[in-house]
């Protein structure tokens, strides 16, 4: 019998079907066991075809992660400094005109910049309504959504705050961009995924055909008019920008997460010298807390149970896609929920750190 943590695989397996869990959960210890590795659900549900472990999934924000251990990387080669300012890095097209010309990277990846953002996480507008007045079809790299965030105000001086910003890692994508004159997906690809061994990661249009890529749904709307598009399942695809970028749409396996998260803690080979100690303890650092949490650069650090243990890592939300990608390294457990519906993720992980903090 596999057991993880006090998880046990059967019992696990029997709440994700209980739920109608759609997508891979991937639980990982040490490594004398066998990672719990749980597919159920459709990732096509037109073709009937079966989530498997090998699925990639539309990750959302997990992507602020990839792009926080991006400029880590880069830092640590010496092609980057945490304290550049944006506007340093960047022709004029591309400085918006109400920013402090202060902000720095550092600032951009720990949600302190203090300058607005293209989208309200904490406004009743759903995020799928952004996109029926910027054709979301029109969004392939970070340069794309300039038009959303060349007029944004800056509300708060640099540093002064830590407010959770979509916008602030768009900008450092454009940076990364505009600094070494190659696509983001390119930068990432050969700072992070190929170090990591991460070979069924990328960010992969939505029209594109990819092997193993999960379709995005919708579930039926509560109270939905009969009839209407929202009172059946839809595809994400008018839901989220075509491509994926540096605040969300990442695409993965639940496996390859697991390698970012050892990646980002130092664990194991390769991942045990992706990042030098410095600059993994500098990403790691608290740098804008909140009540028992804190920002990263890209990451997010978080008090489980009693609050005497940690996890670290990200979550992502988007209209068809969910997932959770934690490491605790307290007992070294690995934690990967990937759903293709909306907001699939949520309460299977909580059951999970439930469990993990009272084993």
């Amino acid at each position: 019998m596999t057991r993880i943590g006090g998880i046990d695989a059967a019992v696990l397996r029997d709440e994700l079907v209980a739920a109608d869990f759609s997508g891979v959960v991937q639980l990982t210890g040490n490594e004398t066991e066998l990672p719990i590795t749980i597919a159920l659900g459709l990732a096509d549900r037109a073709a009937g075809l079966p989530n498997r472990p090998e699925t990639r999934f539309g990750m959302a924000s997990i992507s602020k992660l990839v792009t926080g251990m991006t400029v880590a990387r880069l830092v640590d080669d010496g092609d980057l400094a945490w304290d550049a300012r944006y506007v340093d890095l960047v022709s004029a097209a591309f400085r918006p005109a109400a920013l402090d010309p202060a902000v720095t990277i550092h600032d951009l990846l720990t949600h302190t910049s203090g300058f607005g953002d293209y989208f309200d996480e904490d406004g009743e507008e759903p995020y799928e309504a952004l996109w029926t007045r910027t054709p979301s079809t029109s969004i392939r790299g970070p340069r794309d959504m300039w038009s959303l965030l060349r007029d944004l105000p800056q509300v708060a001086p640099p540093g002064a705050v830590g407010v959770y910003n979509n916008g602030g890692f768009v900008l450092v994508g454009i940076a990364l961009e505009e600094l070494t004159g190659r696509s983001f997906p390119e930068i990432v690809r050969s700072a992070v995924f190929e170090r990591l061994g991460m070979a069924d990661s990328g960010f992969w249009a939505l029209d594109a055909v990819v092997p193993d890529l999960a379709v995005g749904y919708l579930p039926p709307a509560e109270g939905a008019a009969a009839g209407s598009p929202e009172a059946s399942w839809r595809t994400n695809v008018y839901a989220v920008p075509a491509m994926g970028g540096p605040d969300g749409g990442v695409q993965a396996t639940v496996a390859d997460l697991v390698r970012l998260l050892d990646g980002l803690t130092g664990r194991g080979s390769p991942g045990g010298g992706f990042l030098s100690p410095p600059v993994r303890a500098h990403l790691l650092a608290r740098h804008a807390a909140e009540a028992d949490a804190f920002f990263g650069f890209g990451c997010g650090v978080l008090h489980v149970g009693d609050g005497s243990s940690y996890r670290i890592g990200h979550t992502g939300e988007d209209p068809g896609a969910s997932a959770r990608a934690w490491t605790y390294p307290a007992t070294g457990e690995r934690v990967v929920v990937a759903s293709n519906v909306t907001d699939g993720a949520g309460s299977i992980t909580r059951r999970i750190d439930a469990l993990l903090a009272t084993s």
